[in-house]
Parts: structure tokens; sequence; C-alpha cells
């Protein structure tokens, strides 16, 4: 499997229309999940665990490439629908920073947690397409049927009070009722 993905600035021309404002939206995506979902928001947790991160995330991370970090994986749900993957990849400095926060965050969405710290500042965002092979495409539909041609998502990093965090939202066809 390839884990390597080509992250870029968004340019709304390379990306399909009807995606563009999500992937964008530098705004809280829980909060529009919220108001957006029809059958109610929920997040399903996959796991949080200890492990190497991809190649890109350590290089951009500034880690070292053999360096574990934290990895917590969920389905950000709409009823019993899956919209988006996210995983967030927190080096073990920002994990023992804020470790009772992490522990405490269970079902609960990452989300509400950085866009209530008023220490929290989002880096830029980064968007790419993903195609069947990669790692991140591979993961974000492990519990799903349907297998698009290719995923978008977004990844941004986030300071909190100097620690730094990374976070993958891949976005998922049912978002948009795009399932086919």
């Amino acid at each position: 499997m390839r884990d390597w993905t080509r992250w870029h600035r968004p340019q709304r021309r390379l990306m399909p229309t009807e995606l563009s404002a999500w992937l964008m939206d530098p705004g809280s995506l829980t909060r529009r999940l919220k108001q957006h979902n029809s059958n109610g928001f929920s997040v399903k947790v996959h796991g949080n665990h200890w492990v190497k991160p991809l190649t890109d995330e350590s290089l951009l991370l500034g880690l070292p490439i053999s360096q574990l970090a934290y990895q917590r994986e969920v389905s950000l749900m709409d009823g019993d629908n899956a919209n988006v993957y996210a995983r967030t990849v927190i080096p073990l400095a920002t994990f023992q920073a804020m470790k009772q926060r992490f522990k405490a965050l269970g079902n609960k969405p990452l989300g509400e947690l950085l866009f209530t710290e008023p220490s929290v500042k989002r880096g830029p965002i980064e968007v790419a397409y993903l195609q069947p092979g990669q790692w991140l495409y591979e993961m974000a539909l492990l519990e799903e049927e349907y297998r698009p041609e290719r995923l978008w998502g977004r990844r941004s990093q986030f300071d909190i009070g100097g620690n730094r965090l990374l976070v993958n939202e891949i976005f998922l066809p049912t978002l948009l009722g795009n399932e086919q």
C-alpha cells in the first residue's frame, strides 16, 4: 500500500464543486456537520493507539520518522452513515502536555476541544484526493462497502499553547448522498 499522499493548498478549480466549501471551511467541521446532518451527529471511535505516523505526517510535524505518536481514529456519523473519517496524529510532547483532555474525549468530537480553546491556532488547510491503494483511502473505507474511484480529504496542523497535532479529515460519499 502506498502511504504518500500529495497534499497541496486548496484551489477551487481542482476540487469538486460540491465539496469545495467543505474542504476549505476554516471553521469547526463538527459544528458544520451538526447543522448538516438529518439523522443526528455522533462520533464512532475506531481506536486510540500509539503508532508510527505516515512519512509525510512525520515530516510535517517535524518528528523523527521512527518516533511513535498517539493516533485517534473516528468516523463522524449522520445516524448510521459515516460522513467523514478523521485521523488525528498527536506527537508525544503534545499528548503528555494534554493527556487528561485526550483521555477524557471518549466519543466526544475533538473539534469541541479545538474550537473552544482560546489558545488554539489552526495552520493552513491542505487538500488531496485519495485513490485505492493509498493508506488513508483504505482506512477511511475500511468499514464501508462502496468504494469510489477517489476520495477528497483535508488536513491541518493545530497549535495548542505551543503543542502541535495534525488532523486529517477524509470526506466520504455519504456526506453529499453520492453513495451508489
